[in-house]
């Protein structure tokens, strides 16, 4: 894992004077402009590795993070040259080197841009979703957790649905990922609900790198016993929401979906049937004078 961690100095002059992937044969931009909201394409990747045992590895080479050491690449050729090193020695990633500077940029970059760039270099980016795992026939499929009750495989074959949390890097560094759970809308006080360690299937990579997702896994009956005796005290969830909590320290939050789709249901509930119990329990309280 590296622990480069590049300056917004370094990042204006390496964007600055690069326009598109060092491969001689890839034209992926680095940067790109949509609506006014920033992308950046591009990975930074050492000529020479930083440590003994990395790709071309030179003890003698003290540089390591300078921008002379450096290329700017799209993930699939970064991945080439760190994967097969002796494919790719030195020498001719110094050529590549020199051909993207040459590229240059017509009036460099701005301080906005440069900036923009340093954070999406140095952030951990993430997008969270709650998904649904269907297992049938020994294999597993995710899907959008609106979509599992619908799914019926084609020979009839027997169906386990699983609840999971989808936690995928979008961004240009590597994190870890603390945790994942639920947070349910109640129509009064948020409650979240973190899985535990023990997952029913499988048990991801702590650590995602650019690129990568994992599926955690919530414990069907665990998540129906929380559910229910949230019901008992006439707190009805309405819509619910995944969360992933990242090593950086944030908590990084999926879009609300209702709680129809959560999977603890009999098969008669309806959105109807949900929102008149939610009415009710809500019209209980009132009554009772529960407070939060």
């Amino acid at each position: 894992m590296s622990l480069f961690k590049p300056t917004p100095k370094l990042c204006k002059l390496l964007f600055g004077r690069a326009s598109h992937c060092a491969h001689p044969e890839c034209e992926e931009l680095l940067i790109q402009e949509h609506r006014g909201q920033l992308s950046v394409t591009a990975e930074i990747a050492h000529i020479r590795a930083e440590s003994a045992g990395g790709p071309r590895y030179d003890p003698a080479y003290e540089p390591v993070n300078k921008e002379e050491n450096l290329l700017l690449l799209c993930p699939k050729h970064h991945g080439w040259i760190d994967d097969y090193p002796d494919d790719y020695p030195v020498e001719e990633l110094l050529d590549w080197k020199r051909e993207q500077v040459a590229q240059g940029r017509s009036g460099g970059l701005t301080e906005s841009q440069a900036e923009r760039i340093f954070k999406a270099l140095t952030t951990p980016q993430a997008e969270v979703e709650a998904v649904g795992v269907l297992s049938a026939g020994g294999e597993n499929i995710v899907s959008k957790i609106e979509n599992i009750k619908d799914f019926n495989p084609i020979n009839g074959e027997s169906v386990e649905r699983h609840f999971g949390v989808r936690v995928s890097n979008v961004g240009a560094i590597g994190f870890n990922v603390d945790g994942v759970g639920v947070m349910f809308d109640l129509d009064g006080p948020p409650s979240a609900y973190l899985f535990p360690d023990a997952h029913r299937l499988h048990r991801p990579r702590k650590r995602l790198e650019p690129h990568a997702n994992g599926v955690w896994l919530a414990e069907p009956d665990h998540l129906r016993l929380i559910t229910k005796e949230l019901i008992r005290k006439a707190w009805v969830p309405i819509r619910f929401r995944a969360f992933g909590d990242l090593g950086s320290g944030t908590r990084v939050y999926g879009a609300w979906i209702s709680a129809l789709h959560l999977p603890i249901w009999e098969d008669h509930v309806t959105q109807e049937w949900l929102d008149a119990l939610a009415q009710t329990a809500k019209e209980t309280r009132v009554k009772l004078g529960w407070k939060p």
